[in-house]
């Protein structure tokens, strides 16, 4: 008797990032790449041995939902999409509403860290401009200060201004994100050191690390910016070169982090490795997972996946795998 085959929604949504940034610089030519990773997706999957289909998004989504006939629905990427899932009952790939909620409000997860000792750099959170005000005379910590939206996604809303060393500085980069996001704005202080970014795939005691990547950047700006990851100009070293040490104690604060958050299935911890150790700076739910081309890769999981000389079938299925064993 032949096995039925695992049919798979692949859901086709604007990413959030896009829109963030759309708003913050007033470009409405901002490249949607979401067709190519739906695509990736459908033929990686396919490949993988599932029955695979598409859905884009429309104003008719919570209906088409409940028409097709499938087991589990992947590429969720937004709360949206989660809490309508939720709604229709039907499996998805990656984290619930809480989950993503959590780790997309990057002060609430700042603040969970910080609760279970985790490293993170002091922040404040802006949700007028009246909050920068603190740093005029008493400043909790001082400068240079690093600023973004609470809830950016893929560097949204970051750019070379987002290193602050001055009070006037602050006040008027702070001003331009709560006008053109319309989001609160964190302001931490600017840790130097190596990017470090972690994947993680599973749930229970099935949770486990990626190689660690390490983002080297060109160019004067030490950090990632929405523009650079569309430039796509930095070098990746994956695994990173690190002692096998750091990298054991950075996978497991990396997995810390995540259990913390309550991610599911699968996510991604970047972190600042400084002089005096790994420092949390935030968390993905939605992490890309394109895996091609090794040498200009689209998602950092991905190149970490083709530092294990994994092909995108074998991926992407390992972590649907651990979506079906949680779901049961």
């Amino acid at each position: 008797m032949t096995k039925k085959k695992i049919r798979i929604c692949v859901l086709e949504k604007k990413r959030g990032n896009f829109s963030l940034h759309e708003k913050f610089t007033h470009n409405q030519e901002i490249i949607d790449t979401t067709h190519q990773e739906v695509q990736h997706h459908l033929d990686a999957l396919t490949e993988a041995g599932y029955d695979v289909i598409t859905l884009k998004w429309n104003d008719n989504i919570f209906a088409d939902l409940k028409k097709i006939n499938v087991d589990i629905v992947f590429n969720v990427s937004s709360i949206i999409e989660t809490a309508i899932l939720d709604e229709t009952k039907m499996p998805y790939v990656g984290s619930d509403v809480i989950g993503c909620a959590i780790a997309t409000d990057k002060a609430l997860i700042k603040e969970l860290w910080i609760k279970n000792k985790l490293p993170t750099s002091p922040f404040v959170l802006a949700k007028h401009l009246e909050d920068c005000n603190i740093f005029e005379k008493e400043k909790p910590f001082d400068y240079p200060l690093f600023i973004k939206p609470s809830q950016g996604r893929g560097s949204s809303g970051i750019d070379k201004t987002s290193i602050i060393n001055s009070f006037h500085e602050l006040k008027e980069q702070v001003e331009k994100r709560l006008i053109t996001i319309d989001q609160p704005v964190i302001i931490e202080k600017f840790l130097d050191g190596r990017e470090i970014t972690c994947g993680i795939i599973g749930n229970g005691d099935r949770i486990r690390a990626l190689p660690l990547l390490e983002i080297i950047h060109e160019g004067k700006n030490k950090f990632l910016t929405f523009d650079k990851k569309e430039l796509d100009d930095d070098t990746f070293q994956c695994p990173a070169r690190l002692t096998p040490e750091q990298t054991k104690n950075i996978q497991n604060l990396a997995i810390s982090a995540y259990k913390i958050a309550g991610i599911k299935d699968y996510g991604r911890v970047d972190m600042i490795l400084t002089k005096d150790g790994p420092f949390l700076l935030e968390i993905n739910c939605f992490a890309g997972l394109m895996c091609t081309p090794l040498e200009k890769p689209h998602s950092y999981m991905g190149f970490m996946a083709k530092a294990q000389n994994k092909k995108s079938s074998v991926f992407l299925s390992e972590i649907v795998k651990e979506a079906l064993i949680r779901i049961g």
